[in-house]
């Protein structure tokens, strides 16, 4: 006798004799139990449906080992239909063991969950939660208003004050100008210290100038997005050390397969420019090297300027970034002590890192990271936000 045989043997008397086959009395179990299975299995298809659309619930394991639970319960109550008339309890009886099997691995699951449940909030702490993020999110809207207004007045009063302050300063230059004629064309002798005097007043003249124009620029940074547009690496260092390498005695060297990709130029072209005139101008010799190199990592770009220039002490790098800094007396030096904090506050604004190394023989690397393309947009997405 094979399996079929036994699980469906009708050697039993069916279910509907202990009935007396009394029409109430049987047809009372019968839709019972009909409805209890119809009941029964719309709850595992209603589960199936919910972690069809939502796939990110904690428990749905647990879910649907329970719907397979369920369904096996309905089962057992369609079975009971079948044995009133027939007495296939070989049949009814497997399905209650694996009726059984499953319930028993339900229960150990839902037991292992008790302390993950106990942790889970309450509908009144989630509602708490919500309100509280919600007037979080009102504060952080209006103060981010409150910040962009006062950017806008901070720029306004930049550029206000940048014109302002430069007028007087034109206004002085010409003076001394119209002085120094004034004494040349009355045939007067000036001594050497008078004119390292007029010189001194002009350097002093031409270097506020510029600390106006940077401070402006520090001042802007961020503030206006430009569109991204494609740059050739190789191309645009060529152009800018032609335009500032006006002696002619720097040579610029380019690492052979200098990337071109897609960035905000004006900002990128602004970093290189600034380090590769850093470089130039503070080269202790009329012949020099400077050596433009990179590297490409998984979100960035690290690009290496690398000159045989006198170089920088390492206990120095902290202080080459901060605003007005310079590691030579003021009137040694050009500028306005802002370019590196310019150009740190760029490649920041850009989620990129400034940094600088000691060449073994002489001369300083400043090695900085810009994001690609792809990178660059989520950082401009997240600034939108």
């Amino acid at each position: 006798m094979n399996i079929t045989d036994i699980l469906f043997s009708d050697e039993f008397m069916p279910h509907g004799m202990c009935y007396l086959w009394q029409p109430d009395l049987l047809w009372l179990h019968v839709v019972s139990d009909a409805l209890i299975f119809l009941a029964y299995t719309s709850i595992p298809i209603t589960l199936v449906y919910i972690l069809r659309i939502r796939k990110d619930l904690i428990f749905s394991k647990v879910m649907a080992l329970f719907g397979a639970f369920v369904l096996l319960c309905g089962f057992t109550h369609a079975i009971s239909i079948w044995t009133v008339w027939n007495g296939a309890y070989w049949f009814s009886g497997s399905v209650k063991g694996v009726t059984a099997l499953v319930s028993v691995a339900t229960a150990i699951m839902l037991w292992k969950l008790v302390p993950t449940l106990k942790e889970l909030p309450t509908v009144e702490k989630l509602r708490i939660e919500v309100e509280r993020r919600k007037l979080a999110e009102a504060k952080l809207t209006a103060e981010s208003q409150r910040l962009l207004d006062s950017n806008d007045e901070l720029q306004a009063f930049a550029n206000a004050s940048s014109h302002d302050l430069k007028s007087p300063l034109r206004g002085i230059r010409q003076l001394a100008g119209w002085i120094k004629e004034d004494l040349e064309n009355e045939k007067v002798v000036l001594s050497e210290e008078t004119k390292s005097h007029f010189d001194l007043m002009n350097s002093r003249i031409i270097r506020m100038e510029t600390l106006l124009e940077d401070l402006l620029e520090y001042s802007k940074i961020g503030m206006h997005q430009n569109e991204i547009t494609l740059i050739d690496c190789s191309n645009l260092c060529s152009e800018l050390f032609d335009m500032l390498n006006s002696d002619k005695g720097i040579q610029l060297h380019l690492q052979p397969g200098l990337p071109a990709f897609k960035t905000m130029a004006a900002p990128f072209a602004q970093v290189l420019r600034n380090l590769l005139d850093n470089a130039i101008k503070h080269h202790h010799d009329s012949n020099g090297n400077i050596w433009v190199k990179y590297n490409e990592l998984e979100d960035y770009y690290e690009f290496t300027i690398q000159d045989d220039g006198p170089g920088v002490n390492p206990n120095d790098f902290s202080k080459i970034t901060q605003l007005f800094s310079t590691l030579k007396p003021k009137d040694e030096v050009e500028g306005s002590g802002m370019g590196l904090a310019i150009i740190d506050k760029i490649i920041t604004n850009f989620t990129g890192t400034l940094n600088f190394a000691a060449n073994s023989d002489s001369g300083l690397s400043v090695i900085f990271t810009w994001p690609k393309e792809t990178k660059l947009k989520q950082t401009l997405a997240q600034l939108r936000e």
